[in-house]
């Protein structure tokens, strides 16, 4: 991956942990080995079950982040224009 490339994901990690009140570092390790429970346990627990089952769907992952609204919230979240 290129810097550049990293500097958006720490970018955007930073916002997501700062929302979900979760160290970034913690947040990026989890993501890494795939247990989000730790990381989404401030959401209640319905929206962290939808959240879990979207991350363990690649193709439903793929689909929710292809879409118009995912990609601009995406592009809003790592400052592109």
């Amino acid at each position: 991956m290129s810097n550049e490339n990293n500097e958006k994901v720490d970018n955007l990690l930073n916002k997501v942990s700062q929302y979900l009140g979760q160290n970034s570092d913690e947040l990026k390790k989890a993501a890494q080995s795939g247990d989000m429970s730790k990381a989404l346990g401030s959401l209640n627990a319905e929206d962290s079950q939808k959240i879990q089952k979207v991350l363990s769907d690649k193709n439903l992952a793929s689909k929710l982040l292809s879409t118009p609204q995912a990609q601009k919230l995406i592009k809003d979240l790592l400052g592109e224009k």
